[in-house]
């Protein structure tokens, strides 16, 4: 029963997002977020205690890594792939969004290569959106890779107490930085991921058993901004900030107000409830909650829910909802606002004001009645991912003005630009040889691919060459693809969940796509348990390829280490790579071979 509680709960939540009009504030407040408070521009000097700029590495992540490599180069030798420490790649595993399946999904990859012995070689793992959730979940083990078994196990127990839940969020809800953020942070964390865990991220930069984390969202505000620059921003245990114009705070103090009044009070550390909400608030997005709200609702509440009493019963009308699709994102909401607030909205509320009345006596009905009455009235004055802005009024015109001349960072799901975090790892920075991708997401085959490209295209980034021939392939792709990296560009090791070797053809490929979508009630045990067998196999058939690049990656590092000498003329090395030569040829005679 308490299921159906949490259901009603998150179609309500939805409900009033849209009732809320853009940025989850009332539509006709809206402009006052760009009204710019009147004071003195602090001096630079100001900024400098705090704020740091480098296209480097910080301190924390640079001795993290050099202790890490020392792990990778063990694994690397039982893998048979003798190297030194120089010549250790750096691979990157990257997650996409997709709600859950993502979540599950790339729980069930680091499964299966923690079991084949390759989660080892890993030294970076990045995730937006799904992926970033599981993430958060797991770093909560500082063991979690050795242990992988455990964490798995956890996506099919039951979740949260609905009850739990509420009292949860009442308790949050008398922080003065409560926003739409911790509540779907609360939601997410307690009914997918099935744990809520107040640790901060900046406790997970310690144990180098795990690969070092790289969480990844973007910066509304800037999103229609021509630059490239001022839209992704990274967060590491470490540091967090804008990696495209080089400038970062200490993670402990991101959400604190570095200046001006009340810079002498520290913020609340950005917890990994928190953290969730952020990285998966698709919806904050004016275009992905137009066009994914009506279906969402639809599903939320229930297929067949035709009857007079459904307050959302005109969802399923013939006439239904019809927006001018031509029209702009805002006046969609607009349109929005107006169908669903002014004709069903108190409907909605009455509804569900008779619906916990009637519920029997206790705390559930307490909370549920306190969700219905309190909550909904503080939320409509709230906003998404409101974070203090350490680059307030940063008096540097190379800066972005939308970063600025805005108060507060509007971060939300990196997924609504790029659906894959490859920004992090692209360029010098971190001199990345490798990258896994692991396609998880609801786009079209390989759209994360051609945007990222296009994105390194504009800031003058590395990136691969995507064959066309390969492209094509799209609408049923093969289990795995590697698209070549030369001198600076990594290579990419790109795997579709859905694919020619779990699908027959396009209309089962279609069909799972469909199935496995990504606004939809959390996943059955039974779903659950067919997407994580699903990717372990994915893993599985793609293990000779991973081994082959990785080898590939260390004679790569080794050339670089050694001045860019050809490699067959460090001839007192050469033994070194007897075994990596010949598993790297077998495995180009089998790629020359494939269709």
């Amino acid at each position: 029963m308490l299921c159906g509680y949490a259901s009603r709960a998150t179609g309500l939540l939805c409900v009033c997002i849209v009732m809320m009009g853009s940025m989850g504030l009332p539509v006709d407040n809206r402009r006052n977020l760009w009204t710019i408070p009147q004071q003195k521009n602090p001096a630079l000097s100001e900024f400098k205690k705090y704020v740091h700029q480098s296209q480097s590495l910080s301190a924390g992540e640079q001795e993290f890594v050099l202790r890490r490599k020392q792990v990778v180069q063990k694994s690397l030798n039982k893998l048979g792939i003798t190297c030194t420490l120089d010549m250790v790649p750096h691979i990157a595993l990257l997650g996409s969004g997709g709600g859950q399946r993502a979540a599950v999904g790339l729980m069930g990859s680091l499964f299966q290569m923690e079991k084949d012995g390759l989660l080892d070689t890993v030294l970076y793992l990045g995730g937006v959106s799904g992926s970033a959730w599981s993430m958060a979940t797991l770093y909560s083990d500082y063991q979690w890779s050795t242990n992988m078994g455990n964490a798995v196990s956890r996506l099919l127990k039951p979740g949260i107490e609905f009850t739990d839940v509420l009292i949860f969020l009442a308790k949050r809800a008398k922080d003065g930085h409560f926003s739409l953020t911790d509540i779907w942070g609360v939601l997410t964390s307690a009914f997918i991921m099935k744990q809520l865990d107040v640790r901060s991220l900046s406790e997970d930069g310690t144990s180098i058993t795990n690969p070092y984390p790289i969480y990844s969202t973007v910066n509304k505000n800037c999103l229609q901004h021509d630059s490239e620059k001022g839209k992704w921003f990274e967060m590491t245990p470490h540091q967090a900030g804008f990696i495209d114009v080089g400038l970062f705070i200490n993670t402990t103090n991101l959400g604190s107000r570095i200046h001006g009044a009340g810079s002498d009070i520290k913020g609340p550390e950005l917890d990994m409830v928190t953290l969730q909400g952020l990285v998966g608030s698709a919806l904050a997005d004016d275009e992905s909650l137009v066009n994914y709200i009506l279906d969402w609702l639809k599903v939320l509440v229930g297929k067949e829910a035709t009857d007079e009493n459904n307050p959302l019963e005109f969802l399923w009308t013939k006439e239904g909802i019809k927006l001018n699709y031509t029209a702009s994102s805002e006046m969609k909401i607009l349109e929005l606002h107006d169908v669903i607030f002014k004709d069903w909205g108190q409907k909605t509320l009455a509804s569900l004001q008779l619906w916990s009345q009637n519920m029997d006596e206790g705390p559930a009905r307490y909370y549920v009645s306190w969700f219905i009455q309190t909550l909904i009235a503080q939320i409509k004055k709230l906003e998404w991912g409101k974070t203090e802005n350490f680059l307030y009024q940063y008096p540097d015109a190379s800066v972005p003005s939308c970063i600025r001349i805005k108060e507060f960072l509007q971060l939300i799901d990196a997924g609504v630009m790029i659906n894959m975090p490859y920004p992090p790892f692209l360029g010098e920075k971190r001199d990345t040889d490798v990258l896994i991708a692991l396609e998880y997401g609801a786009d079209e085959t390989f759209r994360t691919l051609i945007l990222a490209r296009d994105y390194a295209a504009k800031l003058k980034k590395p990136f691969p060459k995507l064959e066309e021939k390969f492209l094509k392939e799209k609408d049923w792709p093969r289990p795995c693809y590697v698209f070549k990296g030369k001198k600076k560009e990594p290579t990419i090791v790109y795997m579709p969940l859905f694919n020619r070797q779990n699908c027959k053809d396009e209309n089962e490929f279609k069909a799972k796509m469909k199935e496995f979508s990504t606004f939809q009630l959390p996943f059955s045990q039974q779903k659950i348990e067919f997407l994580l067998e699903t990717v372990k196999a994915n893993m599985r058939y793609s293990k000779d390829t991973l081994l082959r690049e990785i080898a590939k990656a260390v004679i790569r590092r080794h050339i670089k280490a050694s001045g860019g000498f050809p490699l067959w003329s460090l001839a007192s090395d050469v033994q070194h790579f007897t075994g990596v030569l010949k598993t790297t040829d077998q495995g180009d005679k089998q790629e020359a071979a494939q269709p």
